[in-house]
């Protein structure tokens, strides 16, 4: 698996496929209603961690870091494990095994 190491952590390289919501404020007709999708996104970047709120799963990541002075992590995603399909479901269980073997 592919990883980084920041502050001696060692972060695994993710591909997280993900449904987004959309909203539309203004008024449409029923047809152009009907066509108003969840687009499909794609997050690309390093598992931070994942942490549980309320009962739900949720996913951090983050794309930029800093190993000057203090470890500093940027461009940082928070996805509710629920949006996720299933192969980035699966792919974030085996990278979670990955970092939990190094701790």
């Amino acid at each position: 698996m592919a990883f980084i190491e920041v502050g001696g952590c060692r972060y695994p390289r993710v591909t997280l496929k993900w449904r987004d919501i959309i909203g539309a404020g203004g008024f449409s007709s029923l047809e152009e209603s009907r066509a108003l999708v969840c687009p499909s996104m794609i997050t690309e970047g390093y598992l931070l961690d994942v942490f549980e709120e309320d009962g739900e799963r949720y996913v951090r990541t983050f794309a930029s870091y800093q190993t000057s002075d203090e470890a500093a992590f940027a461009d940082r995603n928070c996805i509710p494990f629920s949006v996720l399909d299933r192969q980035s479901r699966r792919d974030v269980e085996l990278a979670l095994m990955f970092m939990n073997h190094d701790r």
